[in-house]
């Protein structure tokens, strides 16, 4: 239920416009390639289609991936919204849902709060997010909700040919810790080297380190993803 809920989401935020008085760009892009998991030690094969949708004030973006490992597949989906404030267009409020299954073990997330643009050009912007969280999952056998504080900065630069994207995300436990505490810092770089028109070759690495760890409930799990890159699919 969950999930079809994500799914529908996903639909009405990319697609929910004002035509008379919006400029709409909307791109897409999809990747296939080699990953690897630290975590498991083991390499596979790695997909990932993103689709966004922005205007002046509005931000629309859909990610899904699929990894195929020989003990286990990794599938994940995140729709994120975001809308700038009329009387600062530096400003901004945020939503955001996944969905994440790795093997056996599930993790539906949900965050939302307040952005700033720190820097916006059109070679590139840095932004900084602060709201709340909560994952419901598996991952502990427990269908508790953990609650947390997000704090979260991007940056992404363009080059002639080179694209550089960093996300650094931090979320700090405040629900009651039953068995794990999941305070932890989420890592994505992403380096896109552009080889034509069409085509890219992408390096990216997502990393997961939690800062309270002394039970390992992970070990700080890690996956490297080089792949080729082909742009608008479907535009």
């Amino acid at each position: 239920m969950i999930k079809k809920r994500v799914t529908l989401v996903a639909i009405s935020f990319l697609f929910a416009h004002d035509p008379d008085n919006e400029k709409i760009v909307i791109d897409d892009f999809i990747r296939i390639g080699f990953v690897s998991n630290a975590e498991i030690e083991q390499n596979g094969l790695g997909s990932f289609y993103r689709l966004k949708r922005v205007t002046n004030n509005t931000f629309r973006d859909l990610k899904m991936y699929a990894h195929f490992f020989d003990s286990r597949s990794e599938l994940k989906m995140r729709v994120k919204s975001s809308n700038k404030y009329d009387f600062n267009s530096n400003l901004y409020h945020f939503t955001t849902y996944s969905y994440h299954k790795s093997g056996n073990n599930l993790r539906y997330h949900f965050n939302q709060g307040i952005g700033f643009l720190l820097r916006n050009t059109k070679k590139g912007n840095f932004t900084s997010e602060v709201g709340w969280a909560y994952d419901k999952s598996d991952f502990i056998d427990s269908d508790e909700k953990t609650t947390y504080i997000k704090s979260a900065i991007s940056l992404d630069q363009n080059f002639e040919k080179l694209k550089i994207k960093l996300e650094l995300e931090y979320y700090d436990q405040i629900s009651e810790t039953l068995v794990f505490d999941l305070s932890r810092f989420e890592t994505n770089l992403e380096i896109q080297y552009k080889l034509n028109k069409y085509w890219d070759a992408v390096f990216s690495l997502d990393r997961e380190v939690y800062t309270e760890n002394e039970n390992q409930f992970r070990s700080d799990p890690t996956t490297i993803f080089i792949s080729l890159n082909r742009n608008g699919l479907f535009n």
